[in-house]
């Protein structure tokens, strides 16, 4: 659509009926970019991929002009674990993830960093690190992001110097990048609705992380205020980020080009909304 102007954005799409019919789900809203999971995300295996499917998949991404997708890791997977008998099974699980996206030519895999459960946030980062050392290999073409966290509980990467620090241990860094969920770093404590609070924020994750790391975004809006530390997303404008807080990101320049996902509640059946509020505070450039 004309009217997103240089926004790559997009939204998380189903693979209900195959996983070949997800570019032209996309394309309905005009998104030139989308989100997937490559299988059911509640479980640890997976058929094959279909040739067929593949095969399709990779047809139509190329038809519909999209590009820079993102494929959403099964939730099960958690990184941060210090129990080895589920850390041997998470390792196998990412690696499956890791050879399904470059079989479907998908550009970038996102993942929960995880929880560390009763070990120390020092301990949980390390693990995460190790883990990902063990599961990125040289050949792989996709790229793996670490999604930032609310902060419930446990969870690992709810303040950018702890994806900093996961970062600084992984040895291949050029294989690792960072998705920034706006209602989980909002709900985490940084200000992103204000002027001041969001360039602030962002230069906090340009002096942890770097700026260059930032390859894609979820856009959502949030239930629950910030520093709630409650992962709860909202329709665009709806919530208590409000569409002041989104409006920050679609309308900063150097952020276009980067991916910007839609995981919102209504899902594929809110997008026409989600879009609206966007396109009501997309300033023309």
């Amino acid at each position: 659509m004309a009217e997103f102007g240089n926004l790559l954005l997009g939204g998380h799409v189903s693979t209900s009926g195959g996983i070949s019919g997800a570019s032209d789900r996309a394309n309905v809203f005009g998104f030139r970019t989308f989100q997937v999971f490559s299988k059911n995300q509640m479980q640890w295996n997976a058929k094959p991929l279909d040739p067929s499917e593949v095969k399709g998949f990779r047809e139509k991404v190329a038809e519909n002009s999209q590009g820079k997708i993102m494929v959403h890791a099964s939730y099960l997977l958690n990184m941060g674990t210090s129990d080895p008998e589920l850390r041997s099974k998470v390792i196998e699980g990412f690696s499956l993830e890791i050879r399904r996206a470059d079989e479907l030519g998908i550009e970038n895999l996102v993942f929960h960093p995880g929880s560390r459960g009763k070990a120390t946030m020092e301990q949980g980062i390390s693990n995460v690190a190790e883990s990902l050392n063990e599961v990125i290999n040289s050949t792989q073409k996709v790229s793996i992001l670490l999604e930032a966290a609310a902060g419930q509980g446990g969870s690992i990467g709810h303040a950018f110097e702890q994806i900093g620090s996961i970062i600084d241990q992984v040895d291949q860094k050029e294989k690792v990048g960072v998705c920034f969920d706006t209602c989980h770093v909002w709900a985490a404590g940084y200000d992103i609705r204000s002027g001041a609070g969001y360039e602030s924020a962002i230069q906090e994750f340009d002096d942890a992380i770097g700026l260059k790391k930032l390859k894609g975004f979820h856009l959502n809006d949030s239930k629950k205020g910030m520093g709630s530390h409650v992962d709860r997303h909202e329709q665009i404008g709806l919530g208590t980020l409000g569409v002041e807080g989104i409006s920050n990101f679609v309308n900063d320049t150097r952020f276009h080009g980067i991916p910007m996902v839609f995981e919102t509640p209504k899902g594929e059946e809110g997008y026409d909304l989600d879009i609206a509020a966007v396109i009501s505070v997309l300033k023309k450039s």
